[in-house]
């Protein structure tokens, strides 16, 4: 109890500390003070107080050999404070405005693993993964022969698993709505932009799902086409996973598909037999 309260004690001591040390640099026009009180409270995490402070040293410090420290500081923070897209596009800038510096190398990858960072749930808008990964693929190419290229792959490799996820849940979306001629597109082009993915099998029992439903479920004149569509994406299946889980659901859509082609094979037998019978009583 006693040791709880000391830490608490301490704890804010140090946070008005913070605090004082913040409310002076921002109250000052002395650069120098400004920069130091940032840099205190860099050292000390305190992200969003040093940020603040950075931004207000910065003009006066342009052009000279502190601009680089504050730049570098100001990204830093930002990355730390979890601001990753501004921290991406700080590390950026630096890149360009330092292109000699010691840590050019550093701030690009930081600016390609804030991205990253960045990077939401396979659920949500995607587009700071394309970002991640346009800047990752950047890195490789700008330094390929970085002792981090191994560590930019692995990430490339995560981000493209995650695109791959988002594209197949939303083609069973479709699927388990009942929008089998959706789904059949969106299964059809998943696997054309994912020829190597690791939901390849599962995404091809699910085209093949969807166009069996399709082909059942159309009006006469589509359905033997379709239906033809479902048994050729059969016959790939069972070719390209001889050994699946999903063999034996394959095997019973490929039956079923079977008996609806001769089932509209007999219909369309008998519509033209009796048309031919019509025409010869005309």
């Amino acid at each position: 109890m006693i040791k709880n309260v000391i830490i608490g004690i301490f704890l804010t001591l140090f946070l008005v500390s913070c605090n004082r040390t913040y409310e002076k640099g921002m109250k000052s026009k002395d650069p120098a003070f400004i920069l130091n009180s940032a840099d205190n409270l860099y050292e000390q995490e305190k992200w969003a107080y040093a940020i603040e402070l950075y931004r207000k040293a910065a003009p006066s410090y342009a052009g000279k050999e502190e601009s680089e420290r504050i730049a570098l500081n100001s990204a830093y923070a930002n990355f730390y404070d979890k601001n990753y897209e501004l921290a991406a596009k700080q590390f950026k800038n630096f890149y360009l405005s330092f292109n000699n510096s010691p840590v050019a190398e550093e701030a690009l990858y930081m600016s390609a693993f804030s991205y990253y960072q960045g990077s939401p749930d396979y659920n949500l808008d995607q587009s700071n993964t394309y970002e991640a990964l346009r800047e990752l693929q950047n890195f490789i190419d700008t330094y390929p022969e970085s002792e981090r290229v191994e560590t930019v792959n692995g990430y490339i490799d995560e981000l493209q698993k995650k695109l791959e996820r988002k594209a197949f849940e939303i083609a069973k979306s479709y699927y388990n709505t009942l929008k089998y001629k959706a789904a059949t597109v969106s299964f059809a082009n998943f696997m054309d932009d994912f020829p190597d993915s690791y939901l390849r099998e599962e995404a091809f029992i699910y085209l093949l799902r969807s166009r069996a439903e399709l082909g059942i479920q159309s009006v006469y004149d589509k359905k033997e086409n379709r239906l033809k569509d479902a048994a050729t994406t059969y016959r790939l299946f069972v070719k390209t996973f001889p050994e699946s889980s999903y063999l034996d659901e394959a095997n019973d859509w490929s039956d079923r598909i079977n008996r609806e082609i001769q089932a509209h094979q007999k219909l369309q037998a008998e519509i033209e037999e009796r048309n031919e019978q019509n025409n010869q009583i005309n």
